[in-house]
């Protein structure tokens, strides 16, 4: 994948929040590399499952959570002191996507044999997040697999109108930047009709039936003009949200 010259890139000290990261491999119907934090407790805690976007496909097993920060949010000491939790990363191997049923049922069968590993996963409190083509796959596991979630956040993602009433069942939020023209917002702009939706049309379409549903759009030049970034690239933003953060564990399965 070409990278645009204002890409987000990491700080120098995600580089020490890679290295407590562990590595697995998953084999199922295919192997699946992914990266795991274990807390430092025994108490029963949540866990936090990270989709990375088209940028990190591959599988080095390295890129899920190197190429940007939103990887490692949660493992995090200033996180970690507050709200202990299992994070787990997962590489989509070139070729594949998250949003593909059996990547879902992939990740979703890995996430079961985890719990079962660790006996201290909260199963009450599995989260879901990611970006891009990350946040794609979340909206789309979560219509197939809401039984498992209790939250997700998905960042600069899309999806289509095939089982759009599925994503009714768990607490969401979007996040996007007005002026994302890789993922956009809205594919509705002009009346113009299409299949995708962003995360706007998404939030136009379900905030008067769901129950649990937010949505941040930041202005347009706002990640440009004040960060010198792209605008796809909100994940920067959505990184540094304390509010989304603290709100997606508030929320258990009930």
């Amino acid at each position: 994948m070409s990278l645009p010259t204002d890409w987000d890139k990491p700080s120098p000290e995600n580089s020490i929040l890679c290295e407590r990261f562990q590595y697995g491999v998953f084999d199922y119907s295919g192997t699946l590399p992914y990266r795991f934090f274990v807390p430092e407790t025994l108490e029963k805690v949540p866990l936090v499952v990270f989709l990375h976007g088209a940028d990190a496909y591959g599988d080095d097993n390295e890129l899920q959570l190197s190429m940007h920060d939103i990887g490692t949010v949660f493992a995090a000491d200033s996180w970690q002191k507050k709200h202990p939790c299992y994070v787990l990363a997962p590489q989509c191997r070139k070729g594949r996507h998250w949003s593909g049923l059996l990547e879902g049922n992939r990740i979703c069968v890995l996430v079961k044999r985890f719990m079962e590993q660790y006996a201290n996963i909260d199963p009450e409190r599995i989260y879901i997040y990611g970006y891009s083509a990350g946040g794609v796959g979340c909206l789309e596991i979560l219509k197939y697999h809401s039984e498992m979630f209790a939250g997700a956040v998905s960042i600069c993602g899309a999806t289509g109108f095939r089982d759009l009433s599925n994503l009714l069942k768990t607490p969401i939020w979007l996040i996007h930047a007005a002026d994302d023209n890789i993922v956009k917002a809205s594919y509705r702009e002009n009346s113009v009709v299409s299949t995708h939706l962003g995360s706007r049309d998404i939030y136009a379409e379900l905030k008067d039936k769901h129950p649990d549903l937010h949505y941040t759009e930041y202005e347009a030049g706002d990640l440009k003009e004040k960060y010198g970034i792209n605008p796809h690239c909100s994940w920067v933003l959505a990184g540094r949200d304390g509010q989304v953060k603290e709100w997606l564990f508030s929320n258990e399965r009930c």
